[in-house]
């Protein structure tokens, strides 16, 4: 197929927009930018509450209409796709909202939802109005996760996963349950996603083991690990620390056979090869022969795969069960933080 869908964005802020303008990022690296860099797909209209933000952005895109409310926008225009990029505490009503007006799919910024019983929520809209729901956890259509992940088969059997990530945003505090605007959620989300998507989405484990907790003086949850394993892998960590004076997101897979790291801007592959340092022994080298890609993708790729979605060639390729998964996984973190 080779006809032009349409598409409308509610959230023309940052993700929705000025991300793209960031010299510094890959790009595309915003909704607008990624949409309107696909062939396949006109934008047609956006809507944001802030008439500063939904200026800016109308004249970038003065072609599509622009709108204050969501509910004046689906009255005039019947898009294929809607984009649904605004703060989590609006995730339930103005991904419902969406879903009510009949796109052919929604796209949603991760986490999907403030918690697990708005994103049910939205999942049950979803299914009731049979509107299919992606959600925008960017990793699982990254050039170098996706390679890492092929990899895998290469490190022989999983010995561990070790994920971490590093901010100066307080990862949770209970004054911040009803706007989402801490870290174990908002960017936890992803570290989560990441570490489910090379596992293959297994089940949910049972209640993670928490230690290393740490709190500042408000009481204010500042950095953890969680553990647990899987019948592929019997050692997963995941730490996540607010305390620290910069960003950092990366994870070591480890095998029988080799090792994989990937963080924000490096990939390397591992493999078991005779050891350069000692006689008799076996050490991790760098596999000279793997390919790695010279970009992620990770926005361009999301929004083909919603193209390819609704030609009928490939599936969702993180549809809103595994977004819910994870933020199932967070609660249960969150739960252990105060026993």
């Amino acid at each position: 197929m080779n006809g032009q869908y349409t598409a409308a964005l509610v959230g023309c802020g940052r993700i929705g927009y000025s991300l793209g303008l960031d010299s510094k990022r890959e790009q595309p690296a915003s909704h607008t930018m990624a949409l309107r860099a696909n062939p396949r797909i006109k934008i047609i209209a956006g809507c944001d509450s802030d008439i500063g933000k939904l200026s800016v952005w109308h004249k970038a895109v003065p072609q599509a209409g622009s709108y204050q409310r969501s509910a004046d926008m689906y009255r005039d225009v019947h898009p294929d796709i809607i984009t649904v990029a605004v703060p989590e505490e609006f995730h339930k009503s103005e991904a419902i909202a969406a879903i009510q007006a009949h796109p052919r799919l929604v796209i949603l910024e991760k986490p999907v939802a403030l918690n697990s019983r708005e994103a049910q929520a939205i999942q049950t809209a979803a299914v009731e109005h049979g509107v299919p729901v992606m959600i925008n956890h960017e990793r699982r259509f990254a050039e170098d996760f996706r390679s890492a992940k092929a990899y895998m088969k290469e490190i022989g059997k999983l010995q561990s996963i070790y994920a971490s990530l590093s901010s100066s945003l307080c990862l949770y505090d209970r004054k911040s349950e009803s706007t989402g605007a801490f870290s174990l959620f908002h960017d936890g989300t992803h570290l989560i996603d990441a570490v489910m998507f090379f596992l293959g989405d297994p089940a949910k484990p049972e209640q993670p083991l928490l230690t290393g907790i740490y709190k500042d003086d408000k009481s204010g949850i500042r950095q953890l690990s969680a553990h647990w394993a899987t019948e592929g892998c019997p050692d997963i960590t995941v730490t996540m620390s607010g305390r620290s004076r910069y960003f950092a997101f990366e994870i070591q897979i480890n095998g029988t056979e080799g090792r994989i790291c990937i963080g924000n801007s490096y990939l390397k592959f591992y493999r078991r090869k005779d050891s350069p340092l000692y006689t008799g022994f076996f050490s991790l080298v760098t596999d000279e022969a793997a390919v790695l890609p010279e970009k992620t993708r990770y926005f361009a790729n999301m929004i083909q795969n919603a193209v390819d979605f609704l030609d009928g060639t490939d599936s969702l390729k993180s549809p809103i069960d595994t977004g819910i998964q994870d933020l199932l996984i967070l609660e249960d973190i969150k739960t252990g933080l105060y026993r």
